[in-house]
C-alpha cells in the first residue's frame, strides 16, 4: 500500500530520484553480515527512498528494481515493465486483491529464468503480473514478495539497507545463531506467524490486544476503520490517499499512546485509518491492520525468514 498527497508533490521528488543512476560502493559488513556470508549468503544493497526499500535487480540480464514487500504474498511485476524486462505473460482468471479490495484487473503469470540481486542469482522464479497506477509503475517494476523471501531463507536488514539471499534455503540452525548475534546487540525478538500468505505479529493498540500484518510495502502503519471504531480511537481527516493493488481510499489519522508488537513497545505514535479489505482479516478476526514501513525503519527492523522472526531495536539517540 502506498500513500499519496492529493497534490502529488511528495512523490514527484521520489520519481526524480529514482531516475538517477544510483551506484553502490563496497559495503562494510557487521557481525550479522559476516556470519551470513560465511554460510552461503549473498548480499544485495537496497535503495531507501521515502519509506520504501528498493532492490536493484537484473531480470534475464535486463536491469530493474523491485520494492521489497513483506505484505505481498508473491513476487509481482507490473505489465508496463514486461517488455523492458523482455518477459511474456500468460493470463489467468483470478482477480487482483489488495489492501483496499478486489479490483477488475486479473493476474497474469511469467517466469524469470535468472534473477540477479547483488552477488546472488536466483533461477526459475515464478512471478505474478498485474496492472498498476502510473505512480506505482514509476516507482518500481514490481515487488519482491513473501513467497521468495521465505523460499530462499532471506534475511532483510533495514538498518543497514541490505537483503541477504541464498540459492537454496539454509538449515534451521541458522536462525538460532542470528538470534544470538542480534540479542547481543540489544534487539528484541518478535515471533512471526505465516497464515493465509501473510506475516502476522501479536500486538496491542492502546492496551487492546490484536494482530498486525507486518508489511514493508505499506508506507505508513494503517489501522482498519472498524478496529478504530471498536476501540474508540479519535480519527482526524488529512490530505492523504492510500493506494494499492485493487483500489484506493482516503486516509484518516489517529494518535496512539501505545503501539505494542510482541514484547516491544512504541509510545506516543500515530497511524493512518482506512477501510481495509476484509479478506486480509481471514486468519485472525482481531487483526487491527498493517504494521508499516515507517516504524519498521525507525526501529531498525531485521527479518529472519529462516526462523520466522523479526527483531526490533530502539532508534539511536
Amino acid at each position: 500500500m502506498r500513500l499519496t498527497s492529493r497534490t502529488g508533490i511528495f512523490f514527484t521528488a521520489i520519481i526524480l530520484l529514482l531516475d538517477l543512476d544510483i551506484g553502490h560502493g563496497a559495503v562494510t559488513l557487521d557481525a550479522l553480515g559476516l556470519y551470513l556470508t560465511k554460510n552461503g549468503y549473498g548480499g544485495a544493497p537496497l535503495v531507501h527512498l521515502g519509506n520504501f526499500y528498493h532492490l536493484p535487480i537484473q531480470s534475464n540480464g535486463k536491469p530493474g528494481n523491485l520494492l521489497v514487500d513483506t505484505g505481498g504474498p508473491m513476487t509481482l511485476l507490473y505489465r508496463s515493465s514486461l517488455s523492458r524486462l523482455n518477459l511474456a505473460e500468460s493470463k489467468t482468471t483470478e482477480h487482483v486483491n489488495g489492501a483496499f479490495g478486489r479490483g477488475r484487473d486479473v493476474y497474469g503469470l511469467t517466469m524469470i529464468k535468472a534473477l540477479t540481486a547483488g552477488n546472488c542469482v536466483l533461477t526459475n522464479v515464478p512471478v505474478a503480473v498485474a496492472s498498476d497506477s502510473s505512480l506505482s509503475r514509476s516507482l518500481s517494476n514490481g515487488v519482491l514478495g513473501l513467497r521468495e523471501l521465505i523460499k530462499f531463507g532471506a534475511v532483510l536488514d533495514l538498518q543497514n539497507h541490505l537483503l541477504y539471499l541464498r540459492p537454496t534455503r539454509p538449515g534451521e540452525g541458522v536462525g538460532s545463531n542470528i538470534k544470538a548475534i542480534l540479542s547481543r546487540q540489544g534487539y528484541t525478538a518478535i515471533p512471526l506467524v505465516l497464515k493465509k500468505n501473510h506475516l502476522y505479529a501479536v500486538g496491542a493498540v492502546n492496551g487492546v490486544p490484536c494482530h498486525f500484518i507486518v508489511d514493508t510495502g505499506s508506507y505508513l502503519t494503517s489501522l482498519d476503520v472498524r478496529f478504530a471504531t471498536r476501540t474508540k480511537l479519535n480519527v482526524g481527516a488529512n490530505r492523504l490517499i492510500g493506494e494499492g493493488l485493487g483500489g484506493s481510499s482516503p486516509e484518516g489519522m489517529t494518535r496512539l499512546s501505545s503501539l505494542r508488537i510482541g514484547d516491544y513497545e512504541i509510545k506516543n505514535g500515530s497511524a493512518s485509518v482506512a477501510p481495509l479489505n476484509p479478506v486480509i482479516f481471514e486468519a485472525h478476526s482481531d487483526t487491527a491492520g498493517l504494521l508499516g514501513a515507517e516504524y519498521l525503519a525507525i526501529n531498525r527492523a531485521i527479518f529472519d525468514f529462516v526462523s520466522g522472526s523479526m527483531y526490533l531495536r530502539p532508534p539511536a539517540r
